[in-house]
């Protein structure tokens, strides 16, 4: 589950729940009355390991398991979109932006992030673990560039990108280990 509140943003204004699955993924739509309106999104079918939103970008990231078609671990950032149906209710979707892709291995179900640089330049980063190199890959959303690979020696299960006392910070985890790296 992840929240993406209302924005005053043309490209997509709506606010509420994405839910994921391990087979698919729905936008459930807050309503002016409170109720919620559910939105299928047309993505890639099941495989899904992760479902992460920015909410500024309003951007999604889902990260899928190797399967028949590809052989190894993809994380894809989609774009939120909508368009009016003959009603003039709006009919949500996500159109596929950039995809970084891992190793070949995705035993576990990890957890990727999406978020703002610290460095506060307009750039969106995209932070995913990879079990094949027991790494987490750091990459520029944008351009689609891997920045960094923090090796961990053991596979990273979750990432959180915080901020205390005016300094980023990068969390990871691992089954035995929390990795703390700070933005310079």
């Amino acid at each position: 589950l992840s929240y993406l509140p209302k924005a005053a943003v043309a490209a997509f204004p709506y606010g509420g729940v994405l839910a994921g699955t391990l087979e698919n993924a729905s936008f459930w739509e807050l309503k002016s009355d409170f109720s919620h309106k559910p939105h299928v999104l047309s993505l890639e079918p099941g495989g899904f390991v992760d479902f992460q939103t920015e909410s500024s970008t309003r951007h999604c990231l889902v990260t899928y398991r190797p399967d028949k078609s590809h052989n190894t671990v993809r994380t894809v950032l989609l774009e939120m979109s909508y368009k009016l149906d003959d009603a003039g209710e709006p009919v949500c979707s996500c159109l596929p932006v950039q995809t970084f892709l891992g190793g070949p291995t995705c035993k576990l179900l990890t957890k990727s992030a999406i978020f703002q640089s610290p460095e506060n330049n307009g750039n969106v980063l995209v932070c995913t673990g990879d079990e094949a190199s027991q790494s987490t890959l750091l990459w520029n959303a944008g351009s689609g560039l891997l920045l960094q690979n923090l090796k961990a020696g053991e596979p990273v299960l979750d990432i959180c990108p915080f901020e205390t006392n005016q300094n980023s910070y990068l969390a990871t985890l691992t089954e035995k280990t929390v990795h703390m790296y700070k933005w310079e």
